[in-house]
């Protein structure tokens, strides 16, 4: 009798139906994660700010965040599809200029604010968490968390 081979596969390697491998030694699938969790408390941001357009939100959200954990049209129109939808978000439309179509654009409801400001106690609440797990440093204090996150020097003792 034959032996069995076992093939030893990589599944961190293998596509998904319909999308690529996951690379975890490539920085943007981190970015993505983070994009993933980061964008909706900022789209309430930018719409908390007044109405806008999903074109206006995407320029805002990248000049928020400096380039990074920048979203795309394809992640912010199911986004605001979904506030419109459970009533966080109303949408209406603007005329532009002579001959060119209206735009829709969304502005929060009352619950849209109070869900911005939950989201926001959220997470607030969660980042020094999140921070110290990752650092794996307990004994660092609020101050010293949002001056490691702003990229400052340490000011001299």
């Amino acid at each position: 009798m034959e032996g069995i081979v076992i093939k030893a596969v990589n599944i961190m390697k293998m596509p998904t139906k319909g999308r690529c491998p996951m690379e975890l030694t490539d920085v943007s699938y981190w970015k993505s994660l983070i994009n993933i969790g980061f964008t909706k408390i900022l789209v309430l941001k930018v719409l908390s700010r007044g109405p806008n357009h999903g074109y206006g939100i995407l320029k805002e959200l990248q000049s928020m965040t400096s380039g990074c954990c920048i979203p795309t049209l394809g992640t912010i129109y199911p986004i605001l599809k979904e506030l419109t939808k459970q009533g966080y978000a109303e949408v209406g439309e603007e005329r532009q200029l002579k001959g060119a179509q209206k735009r829709r654009v969304y502005a929060l409801t009352p619950s849209g604010f109070e869900a911005y400001r939950v989201a926001l106690e959220a997470w607030r609440s969660s980042i020094p968490y999140i921070y110290r797990a990752i650092e794996g440093d307990d004994s660092v204090s609020g101050e010293e968390m949002k001056r490691r996150l702003s990229g400052k020097e340490k000011p001299n003792s």
